[in-house]
């Protein structure tokens, strides 16, 4: 995470905005870096004891041979606020402990990698520290 402003309360939840510093990408069909200035636009809502966020990040890829593709997930991160709180902090919570799903659309205009523009595919996912692991999954 390179840097996390919040905006505050409003009239659809407590928004907040994370612009991402970069990272790195690896599976069986796609493997580059994350680059950095793309973001999360997230807005959270409380429930009892409860919470969730509704995350919409946006961000570029750049394979390791030299495709660009853009990224964009929609979806949520809910559990315990309690659970939720100590995310960035506290490396010892397991992804068990909450649940984060995500929907995830890319595109790109790399003839070698136009099979995607065709695809859906769908993330598992959960924090580390200041890192967000995606299991990433192409749905046939």
């Amino acid at each position: 995470m390179e840097s996390f402003r919040h905006i505050g309360p409003g009239p659809y939840g407590d928004r907040s905005t994370v612009i991402f510093k970069g990272g790195r990408f690896e599976g069986p069909k796609l493997r580059g870096e994350i680059l950095p200035g793309g973001g999360d636009w997230e807005i959270v809502r409380d429930h009892g004891d409860q919470q969730t966020a509704h995350l919409d990040t946006r961000y570029n890829l750049l394979t390791h041979d030299g495709a660009t593709i853009y990224l964009q997930t929609t979806g949520t991160r809910t559990g315990k606020k309690e659970v939720l709180s100590k995310l960035g902090d506290d490396t010892s919570i397991g992804p068990g402990e909450y649940r984060m799903r995500l929907n995830m659309k890319m595109e790109t205009g790399d003839e070698r990698y136009s099979w995607i523009n065709q695809g859906v595919f769908i993330a598992s996912s959960g924090r580390s520290g200041d890192q967000v692991i995606y299991d990433a999954y192409q749905v046939l």
